[in-house]
């Protein structure tokens, strides 16, 4: 951005014309939070064209009163011994800043749909449709998150133009490549990515053991034959068992519906007989429930 170019203040003014009368004001970010997410946003933030505060969750009363132009909230919600969430500091926090502010919120804070409802029912749908976007990130090392070639964006299509322009002129971010989509929709693909790490990470701890307890391999060795086999990356096996039934020639679709769509695979079984480890597998397989 030039000298000459008229600097943003407001979030409801990042889509609107040019005013003729030049702003000498700076565009306020905040930033609530003291985790990972926290930090990635602050050091991305090129501070000569934006002001911006960090502050704790308990400070949003002094972040209220700045009365800044965009919030990334980035504070951690307490989950509960029974895995469920404690995400009201969280919603109380959006509440306030969406009756005191004009600030549009950028969410980093992983949430589920519980919690989106939550916060829907709090604040109302029409705010939102225009002044939220959930970006959650997929890494937990913050390098990899300023470097991150993918940035997922939820939210209505207005919401999601304002915080890419913003982004793009006063951030770090690689973002190669934005996805984007509704809400709902992106949180699901957050959580349904952290899945699919847990289980891969898991498979590979169990496998490496496996090997280790049987002998004659090395699994060192075994994991990077495996990393160069193109099957790694396949995108067929995201489609669920019985849609691809009709042309897997081992399970029939009546099966794979009876199934609830485990994968039934004599290989597998295989594996899965040698050794009481894998215990991914034998859910995958679901081998004592497998009907012939």
């Amino acid at each position: 951005m030039s000298d000459n170019d008229e600097k943003i203040i407001s979030w409801d003014d990042v889509d609107q014309p040019k005013r003729k009368k030049q702003s000498q004001n700076k565009f306020r970010i905040g930033i609530l939070g003291q985790n990972y997410l926290a930090q990635s946003v602050r050091v991305s933030l090129d501070t000569k064209s934006i002001d911006y505060k960090h502050l704790d969750a308990h400070d949003i009363d002094a972040l209220v009163d700045w009365q800044p132009a965009l919030v990334f909230v980035c504070t951690d919600i307490p989950l509960l011994p029974n895995n469920s969430v404690d995400d009201a500091v969280f919603i109380d926090n959006i509440l306030k800043l969406s009756k005191k502010t004009d600030s549009g919120i950028c969410i980093k804070t992983t949430i589920n749909h519980d919690t989106f409802n939550t916060l829907t029912a709090a604040v109302g749908n029409p705010f939102i449709q225009t002044k939220v976007v959930y970006s959650p990130e997929v890494s937990e090392n913050m390098d990899d998150i300023l470097n991150g070639e993918f940035v997922l964006l939820g939210g209505s299509s207005a919401s999601v133009k304002s915080l890419k322009e913003i982004m793009m002129n006063v951030t770090s971010y690689s973002m190669k490549e934005i996805i984007t989509d509704t809400i709902p929709n992106i949180i699901f693909t957050k959580l349904g990515l952290s899945g699919f790490k847990a289980v891969k990470q898991t498979y590979f701890n169990q496998l490496h053991q496996t090997i280790l307890d049987i002998g004659g391999s090395n699994p060192t060795a075994v994991r990077r034959l495996m990393l160069r086999h193109p099957l790694l990356t396949d995108i067929t096996l995201t489609i669920p068992t019985y849609i691809r039934a009709s042309v897997d020639s081992e399970v029939s679709y009546k099966q794979a519906i009876s199934y609830g769509g485990e994968y039934a695979n004599s290989d597998v079984k295989l594996l899965v007989g040698m050794t009481d480890k894998l215990t991914v597998l034998d859910e995958c397989v679901n081998i004592r429930n497998l009907k012939d």
